[in-house]
C-alpha cells in the first residue's frame, strides 16, 4: 500500500511539474517581443547618471557581443513587417535604432556598424540638422547611402507633439517628413514620437501624412502591442556595459524582466553562466 501511495504522489508531482513548465512555457511566448533597441548618444561623458549616453568602448562591444553570439539584427522595416503580421521571428532577431540626430553617430556609432556589418535607423530632428553638437546634412546623406544606416523623422524640432494642437503637429510630421525626402530622395516611412509621447489624434496624423509606423519608448504593459504606430522599444542605458544586463535586453523579454525589480540581476547571472 505505501508503494502504491508513493508512485501516485510520484507521479501527481511529474506531472505538476511538467504542467507548470507547459505553462510557464506557453506564458512565456505570450509576452515575446522582438527587441527594437533605442540608443540615443554614443560618446564620452562625465555625467554617470546620464542615461541618454553609452561610451563608445561599451557600445562596440555590445555590437561584437550581437556579431559572436550571431544575433540576426535585421533593417527596420523588417521589424515592422513581423509586427504588423504578429509574427514571431527568428530566434536571436532584433533591430537598432538610434534618436535625434547627434553628431557623435557618426563619429562614433557610424564606423562600429560598418566594422561589424550591423544595420540601424537613426530618428533625426530636421530643425537641429547642422546645429552645434548634431549631424550636417553631409553626414546624413552619407548615412544614407552607406547600405547601413536608415535615416528617418524624429519630427522637426522635437516638440511633444500631444501638447500641441492639430495644426502644429502637422507641422511638425509633414515639414520633416518632406525636407528629408527632398533632400534624400528617397520616401520617409518611420516616424519618432519626441520622448515617446502620443495619442490617437497623433496616431491619425502621422497615418494621414504618409507614415507606415511609428515608434514609442519603453514598454508599459507586459504583453505586445501589434500596433505598429505606438512599436515600443528597449532603451540601452549605461547599465546595459554589463553583457548580462545586455543580454536580457535583447532576449525578447525585457519587460517580464523588468516586472521583478531587485532580483533579475540574479537571475540572469544564473542563466548567462550557463549559456557562456
Amino acid at each position: 500500500m505505501r508503494m502504491r501511495i508513493n508512485k501516485k504522489a510520484l507521479f501527481i508531482a511529474v506531472m505538476s511539474v511538467t504542467l507548470a513548465a507547459a505553462a510557464f512555457i506557453i506564458f512565456l511566448n505570450s509576452i515575446y517581443r522582438l527587441p527594437i533597441l533605442m540608443y540615443h548618444s554614443i560618446d564620452y561623458t562625465q555625467d554617470k547618471k546620464n542615461k541618454m549616453v553609452v561610451s563608445p568602448e561599451v557600445f562596440e562591444a555590445q555590437m561584437k557581443f550581437l556579431r559572436d553570439r550571431h544575433y540576426n539584427v535585421i533593417p527596420l522595416e523588417k521589424a515592422v513587417g513581423y509586427i504588423s503580421q504578429k509574427k514571431r521571428p527568428p530566434a536571436k532577431t532584433l533591430a537598432i535604432t538610434i534618436d535625434d540626430g547627434y553628431e557623435d553617430n557618426f563619429k562614433y556609432a557610424y564606423p562600429i556598424f560598418k566594422k561589424y556589418n550591423i544595420p540601424a535607423t537613426i530618428f533625426v530632428i530636421t530643425g537641429l540638422v547642422g546645429k552645434e553638437g548634431f549631424m550636417d546634412w553631409g553626414q546624413i546623406k552619407e548615412l544614407d547611402g552607406s547600405g547601413l544606416v536608415d535615416i528617418e523623422s524624429h519630427t522637426k524640432s522635437h516638440k511633444m507633439l500631444t501638447y500641441l494642437d492639430d495644426a502644429a503637429v502637422e507641422e511638425e510630421l509633414f515639414d520633416a517628413k518632406r525636407t528629408l525626402e527632398k533632400i534624400l530622395g528617397k520616401e520617409v516611412r518611420f516616424l519618432c514620437y519626441p520622448m515617446g509621447r502620443y495619442d490617437e489624434r497623433v496616431k491619425a496624423a502621422a497615418k494621414r501624412l504618409g507614415y507606415k509606423a511609428a515608434f514609442a519608448t519603453k514598454a508599459t504593459r507586459l504583453r505586445p502591442n501589434y500596433d505598429v504606430f505606438e512599436i515600443k522599444r528597449v532603451r540601452i542605458s549605461p547599465t546595459a556595459g554589463s553583457l548580462f544586463v545586455f543580454w536580457i535586453k535583447t532576449s525578447g523579454y525585457h519587460t517580464f524582466f523588468r516586472t521583478l525589480p531587485g532580483k533579475h540581476e540574479d537571475l540572469t547571472r544564473v542563466i548567462w553562466k550557463k549559456k557562456s
